[in-house]
Order: structure tokens, then sequence, then C-alpha cells
């Protein structure tokens, strides 16, 4: 009896993601605990600032320390943000590969957007526009977009 295709061979299944995608989970993993850190210092900053001011705002305090409260959430939501995108990523989901691969090319547009209109081309602009394209490489070589798809690489 002929068969119409030979067997398939099958893809080794792999419990751990490539390392490029490690790579990319460890730096959201920084960055998001960097803005965990940044938002307790602002906390800690203002709860010292309104001891040492003793309600000398006066009609100010309130709003002073509700838009202090603001910007401690924002910073800690991108925070949380950034680390649940990378166990995301790092546990091969595609929709956070894609979403990650948006951000770094938004991030690029913005960094050559800075070098075009200052019309320097410093050595900061270049190190913004490094970290963005490298992990624009590293979320989308073979074995990331691999690992997305089939769990595989």
């Amino acid at each position: 009896m002929a068969y119409a295709y030979p067997p398939q061979q099958a893809y080794a299944m792999r419990s751990t993601a490539p390392a490029s995608l490690h790579v990319v989970a460890i730096f959201q993993y920084l960055g998001g605990l960097l803005m965990l850190g940044i938002a307790a210092l602002f906390a800690l900053a203002a709860s010292e600032m309104t001891k040492q001011l003793g309600g000398r705002l006066g009609t100010y305090d309130a709003s002073v320390t509700s838009a202090v409260a603001v910007v401690v959430a924002v910073f800690a939501g991108i925070g949380l943000i950034a680390i649940i995108l990378g166990r995301k990523v790092q546990r091969g989901r595609n929709w956070a590969r894609i979403l990650l691969t948006v951000l770094n090319v938004l991030s690029l547009a913005s960094v050559a957007w800075q070098a075009y209109s200052t019309s320097l081309l410093t050595v900061s602009t270049i190190v913004s526009a490094a970290f963005p394209a490298l992990f624009l490489i590293l979320l989308n070589t073979r074995a990331a977009r691999s690992w997305c798809h089939h769990r595989t690489y």
C-alpha cells in the first residue's frame, strides 16, 4: 500500500524558550522591577515630603497627594505590565511577541525622529536605538517565532 506523503519527522518538544527570548524576558523583568522601584521611591519621597511640610500646603495638600498617587500608580502599572509581557513572551505567547515587536518599532521610530529633529547623533541616541534594535532581532529569530507558534525550535 502506498501513501501519498512520506511520514513527517516529529519535532522534539522543548520545555524552555530559546535563548533569544530569555534575553528579552530578562530585560523586561529588569525594566519592570526598575519601574516598580521608581514608583516606590516616589511614594517614599511623597510621604517624607508630606511629613516635613506638615500641612503647610493648605488646600493644595489633597491635590498634591492625589497627583503623587496617580504618578505612583502609573509607574507601578507600567512596571507590572512589563513584567507580565516578559513572562508571556518567555512562555511562548505570540501576541506578547508581536506586541513587544510593535513597541520596539515605535521606540526606534521615536529615537529616529529625535535624531532627525535635533540633527544630533550623540552616544545616548545610538544607545537608545541599540536596545530596541537588538530586541527586534531577538524577537524575530527563527527559534523565537517557532517557539511562539509551535512550542519548539
